[in-house]
């Protein structure tokens, strides 16, 4: 690039500036400068409402909605008395039996560790936890009948919390 060419673009640069700055700057002010005015509109009542056209019957995709009037607290007061997830949980948690709440894998794997592969021993202590009033009913339960099981084992844990979830 020579120096002609550089000075065509500074010049073209600096009347882009001037045109942008004019864009943005306010008209000249007569009177004192204030940091800031607030333009007021005419009171609501002489207001005019613009009016709203027809709406096209062969268009009714396109037809905009909008939130009906309100306080933005009203507008959220609905969200408040919806139930939330965590409400929805704790509904459905101790809905259906713990044999249902079991999934596959885990059920292989407390035959295998836990009942040493006696599925009618599985079962049965199923359907006797299912009966039990609450948790502490159940680890009585599992103490009087598995003695021999290992509190720190992976597997008693996964099953006691998924037991838990049931109570």
């Amino acid at each position: 690039m020579n120096e002609r060419e550089f000075q065509e673009i500074k010049n073209l640069l600096a009347q882009l500036s001037n045109k942008i700055d004019a864009l943005y700057d306010p008209a000249p002010v007569t009177g004192p400068i204030s940091d800031f005015e607030l333009e007021t509109s005419p009171d609501p009542e002489e207001k005019p409402i613009p009016e709203t056209p027809a709406p096209d019957p062969d268009n009714a995709a396109a037809k905009p909605t909008y939130l009906s009037a309100g306080t933005v607290g009203e507008l959220f007061s609905d969200m408040a008395r919806r139930p939330t997830v965590a409400d929805s949980l704790a509904k459905t948690r101790k809905k259906g039996p713990l044999k249902e709440r079991i999934p596959l894998n885990d059920r292989f794997l407390y035959m295998k560790t836990l009942f040493s592969g006696d599925n009618s021993l599985y079962e049965k202590t199923l359907t006797d936890l299912q009966s039990m009033d609450n948790m502490q009913q159940a680890e009585k339960y599992l103490a009087l009948h598995f003695p021999s099981w290992e509190l720190s084992t992976p597997a008693v844990q996964k099953f006691l919390s998924q037991l838990e979830n049931v109570f």
